[in-house]
This record gives C-alpha cells, sequence and structure tokens, in this order.
C-alpha cells in the first residue's frame, strides 16, 4: 500500500489537533476545577446541576430575607421594651395620683411626669428601623404613623402588614400596625363609653350613637353633660374645656341633644325609690367606646391639671384615675401580646435558619459531586495526554523525512 505525502501530513496535523484539544480541555478543568465546563460534557448532569443550582440560589435568597426579618424584628422588640417600661411607669404614676391627700401642686407634678411620658410614647410610635422605614404604619413606611393632637393622637398610616418570605411556604411580618399595639383599648362594647355619676340624685340614664339626621365627622373627644340649672343641662367638650351647647331643656321621659355628630339621649329610668327626674348637679360623660393609650394618658393628664376642690371634682378625678388604670392594664396586654408574637418569630427564625443551613450544605455537596473535578484522575489524564502528543510529534517528524528526496 502506498501512503502519499498529503495523506501523511493531513493525518499527523489531524491527530496532533485531537491531542492538544484533549490537553488543552483537561488544562481547563484542572483551572477551573470543574468536570462539567459546557452542557454538552454531561447534558444529564448538566440538568441536574441547573436544578439544584437553583435551588440553592433560592435558599440563599430566604436566609437573606430571614435576616432581613430578624433585624427588623429585633429593633420593634427594643422599642416594645421601651413602650412596657414606660407604660409601667404611668400606671405607677396614676396609682400614686390616686392618694387623696395630694395637694393640687402634687397633682400637676405628676401631670407633668405623665405628659413626658406621653411624649416619649409617642416618639417611640414613630420609630424607624435602620432603613429609615417608621415601623408601625404598615404599609405606609413613609408615613409617619402618629400625630399628636389635643385629645392624644390620631394614626396616619394603614392596616397593611409588611411580611417577608421566610421559608417556601412561610411568610413573616416585619412588626406590628400601630393600632394592633398603641390603640384597641375597649371602654366599652359599643361605639361610645356612656356613664351616669355615681353621686347624681336623679336615675335618669344616658346613650349615646352616631347621628345619622345631624352626621358629622367625629372628634374622639370627651364630652360631660352636666345640670346647672334645674330641668336644663349643658354639654361640654371636655377634650377642649369649650361649652358645645348650653341651655337644653330635659324632657321626661327622654331628650336627645346631637353634637358633633354624636346624638346624645337622656333617659327616664327606675331606681330604689322610683323615677327621679335630673337635679341640679347630675352629670353624665360620653367618651369613645375605642381608644388609644395617647387619648387615655391625655385623658389623665388633664383631670389631674383640672379642679379637685369640690367632693364632686374628687368624685370625678377618682374614675379618669380608675379608667386611666384599666386602660393602661389593657394597652400592656396589647404591647405583652405583640411582644409574644415577635418572639414567637424568632424562634422560628432560628429553627428555618437551622434548616436552612442543612439544606445549603447537602446542595452544595451534590452540585460538587456533579461538578467537582478528580483531581488525582485529571492529573494522571494530563500527564497521559501530554506524552501522547509529544510521542505524536516527534512520530510525525520522523515519518515526514521518510521520502525518496532524503536518499539522494
Amino acid at each position: 500500500m502506498r501512503i502519499s505525502t498529503n495523506t501523511i501530513f493531513e493525518t499527523g496535523g489531524s491527530q496532533m489537533s485531537d491531542l492538544q484539544g484533549s490537553l488543552y480541555r483537561t488544562q481547563q478543568q484542572i483551572a477551573a476545577n470543574r468536570r462539567i465546563l459546557n452542557p454538552g460534557d454531561d447534558p444529564i448532569g448538566s440538568a441536574r446541576a441547573l436544578v439544584i443550582s437553583q435551588s440553592d440560589a433560592i435558599n440563599d435568597h430566604l436566609a437573606a430575607n430571614r435576616s432581613t426579618v430578624k433585624s427588623s424584628l429585633n429593633t420593634t422588640e427594643g422599642a416594645l421594651n421601651s413602650v412596657t417600661t414606660l407604660l409601667q411607669s404611668a400606671k405607677g404614676l396614676v396609682v400614686a395620683a390616686g392618694n387623696g391627700t395630694l395637694t393640687a401642686s402634687d397633682r400637676a407634678a405628676y401631670a407633668t411626669q405623665l405628659q413626658s411620658g406621653l411624649n416619649d410614647l409617642l416618639g417611640l410610635a414613630n420609630s424607624q428601623d435602620g432603613f429609615g422605614d417608621y415601623m408601625f404604619s404598615g404599609y405606609a413606611t413613609t408615613t409617619k404613623p402618629y400625630t399628636q393632637t389635643a385629645n392624644g393622637a390620631t394614626y396616619n398610616g394603614d392596616q397593611g402588614q409588611r411580611q417577608l418570605q421566610v421559608d417556601t411556604s412561610r411568610q413573616l411580618a416585619l412588626s406590628d400596625v400601630g393600632p394592633a399595639i398603641f390603640g384597641n383599648i375597649r371602654t366599652s362594647n359599643t361605639t361610645f363609653n356612656t356613664r351616669a355619676n355615681s353621686a347624681n340624685t336623679g336615675t335618669a340614664v344616658i346613650s349615646a350613637a352616631i347621628s345619622t339626621t345631624t352626621p358629622a365627622p367625629l372628634t374622639g373627644h370627651n364630652y360631660s353633660i352636666v345640670f346647672n340649672n334645674p330641668g336644663t343641662f349643658d354639654v361640654t367638650d371636655t377634650t377642649t374645656g369649650n361649652v358645645i351647647s348650653a341651655g337644653n331643656a330635659y324632657t321626661s321621659p327622654s331628650t336627645t341633644v346631637t353634637v358633633n355628630g354624636i346624638d346624645m339621649t337622656l333617659s327616664d329610668a327606675a331606681g330604689p325609690s322610683g323615677t327621679i327626674p335630673p337635679a341640679v348637679g347630675d352629670r353624665f360623660t360620653v367618651q369613645p367606646g375605642n381608644q388609644n393609650i395617647f387619648e387615655t394618658l391625655t385623658d389623665v393628664i388633664n383631670a389631674l391639671n383640672g379642679p379637685a376642690t369640690t367632693a364632686q371634682d374628687k368624685v370625678d378625678l377618682q374614675a379618669a384615675l380608675s379608667q386611666a388604670n384599666g386602660n393602661l392594664d389593657k394597652s400592656l396586654d396589647n404591647v405583652s401580646n405583640s411582644r409574644t408574637t415577635i418572639g414567637a418569630s424568632l424562634a422560628e427564625i432560628d429553627t428555618l435558619d437551622s434548616d436552612g443551613s442543612a439544606k445549603g450544605i447537602n446542595y452544595k455537596s451534590a452540585l460538587s459531586d456533579i461538578q467537582d473535578l478528580d483531581y488525582a484522575k485529571a492529573i494522571t489524564s494530563l500527564t497521559q495526554q501530554q506524552t501522547t502528543l509529544e510521542a505524536a510529534q516527534k512520530s510525525f517528524v520522523a515519518i515526514s523525512h521518510l521520502s525518496l528526496f532524503s536518499l539522494l
């Protein structure tokens, strides 16, 4: 068989090119510490590695979310811890202010301390997290949650609760909304809390409802109805101290007066000695049936700053202190419930972090099994390929000189 010179060169060049390609690929594998450099190297392994890589990436993202939630919850817990301390201090001041031997200046001193606590509490309610977002305003993170008003504070946020995905099938809240913590203090099961003074001579009772005939925006203020003259009564906005309806005649069996969108109805009622009409000095109160802690503290501050010279004034003061004491207990319950939820969430995050770390190790181990290079095998192969290529090159040089020309 005769082999042409051209065939020798083409075959030799092709073989050396293949050997150089294999050597270069092995060098790339060693440099990258990867057995699979492109999907064509192992189609099935590449597909499995893609799925595992995606799962690992999701696991890392969930871990980052958990870190964000944990940081936010710790910040919220710190704020609520301070809120608890302030409310407990306020409760102690309210109890102490109930001492009947206190002078007007003593009560004013307690009011000043409660006012300072109210200002600090408002600051905590408007706390921001590390990103500058307001923690207790729901979705409205750029809106200051509470604005101080004459009767306490109003909520400016919404009822949305921000959440982050912390596991494939679990979301956790970053914080609670303001009303759940600082509001929802039920003073009555109805829209308004109405009360006849215990020192009243008459047996009349009072009720209140939102007016449908004369609607108006509700102010959230407190009101008092006082019979200053026989058969007539005045309505005073005790939050502002202004008389808003004077000289209203009481007509049996009931009389309704409408102020600021509220129908206030006085009605005859039978007592142990029968039905006795309202007498001079009889008084009644109307308050919102649901308050926030800022309204409670403002009310008790106003009560402590008010006069307590007459027997009736002292009765009113004790009633205000008693209601404030009960409302502070309810507010502390709200804060305690929120802190309990935060504690449970933090414990759950720790468990999810542990599980996520184990998943991450498993994912990376599986990827290593599929993608990583066996160095001993690769280096052995590289050495063999280098030897083969050198031998091929030397053989090609020798064979390429097998020509009749070299014998001439």
